[in-house]
C-alpha cells in the first residue's frame, strides 16, 4: 500500500512538471498565432502533445503495444473506440500518428494549462446539459472535420472504469456523417488497470492499442445512425475480450 501511495505522489508531480513544461510553450505558440502562422502553432502543439501523452504513460511503468498503425488514413477522420480511463487521452495522443482533437466536458474549459493546450489542439468543450450549446458545438464539429482536422468521440458517453463496454450512442455518428469522412475503430485494451482499477492509485499496466481498418463512407451509405453505431461497435468488440454491457 506505501508502495502504491509513493508511486502515485510521484507521478503527480511529475505529471505537473510536465504540465509547467507545457505552460512555457504558451507564449511561443501565441506568438504563431499571432503571425498568422498557424499551421506551424498546430505542428508545434501536435508534437508536444504527442511527447506529453507518451510520457505521462511511461511515467506508470506502463507497457503499450500498437496494432495497426498503417490503418489510419491520410486526410481527416473520426476516430472512434471504447473509453476505459482517463489514461485513453494519454495513449490516443501518443500512440496514433495523427493530428487529433476531442470533444471534451465543458468542466476541463476551466483547468488552468489543459484547457488552453486542448484549444491549441482544436479541442471543443460541450455542456450536455444545454441543448443549444451542444447543438452549436456539433456544428462546429464537422465544420472543423470538412476543413481537414480530425477528431476523436468515444460513443459510450462516459469512462467504463473497467474491461466492460457499454453501447454505442447512436448520436456519435452523427459527426461522420455529415462531415462525410471515414471513421477509424479503435480498441482500447488494459488504461483501466493504471488507475480506475487500481483503487484510484497509479499503477502499472500491459496496454494494447488495436486500430482496426477504416470504415468508408461508401461502407456506412445509406445507414441510419442506429446501425452504424453496431457496425462501429462490432468492430471495436471484435479486438476485446471483455463482454459488451447493455
Amino acid at each position: 500500500m506505501i508502495k502504491k501511495v509513493l508511486k502515485s505522489i510521484i507521478w503527480v508531480f511529475y505529471t505537473l512538471g510536465t504540465l509547467l513544461v507545457a505552460g512555457l510553450y504558451i507564449p511561443y505558440l501565441l506568438y504563431l498565432e499571432w503571425r498568422g502562422l498557424r499551421r506551424r502553432r498546430e505542428e508545434v502543439a501536435w508534437s508536444f502533445a504527442r511527447w506529453w501523452g507518451r510520457a505521462v504513460l511511461a511515467a506508470t511503468g506502463s507497457r503499450v503495444t500498437v496494432r495497426g498503425k498503417e490503418n489510419v488514413p491520410p486526410g481527416p477522420v473520426v476516430v472512434m473506440g471504447n473509453h476505459q480511463s482517463c489514461f485513453d487521452i494519454m495513449l490516443v495522443l501518443g500512440y496514433i500518428d495523427k493530428p487529433l482533437a476531442f470533444i471534451a466536458k465543458k468542466e476541463l474549459a476551466r483547468l488552468p494549462l489543459i484547457s488552453q493546450w486542448m484549444k491549441f489542439l482544436g479541442c471543443l468543450f460541450l455542456d450536455r446539459r444545454d441543448v443549444r450549446q451542444a447543438a452549436q458545438v456539433f456544428q462546429r464539429a464537422v465544420e472543423a472535420v470538412r476543413n481537414g482536422w480530425s477528431m476523436v468521440i468515444f460513443p459510450e458517453g462516459t469512462r467504463s472504469r473497467s474491461a466492460e463496454m457499454r453501447e454505442f450512442k447512436k448520436g456519435s455518428m452523427k459527426l461522420p456523417v455529415r462531415a462525410n469522412v471515414p471513421i477509424v475503430p479503435i480498441s482500447i485494451d488494459g488504461t483501466y488497470k493504471v488507475y480506475e482499477g487500481n483503487g484510484s492509485m497509479i499503477g502499472s499496466a500491459d496496454i494494447t492499442l488495436t486500430i482496426s481498418p477504416p470504415i468508408l463512407p461508401k461502407d456506412y451509405a445509406g445507414m441510419g445512425t442506429a446501425q452504424l453505431a453496431q457496425m462501429v461497435q462490432q468492430k471495436v468488440a471484435g479486438k476485446l475480450t471483455a463482454p459488451v454491457k447493455v
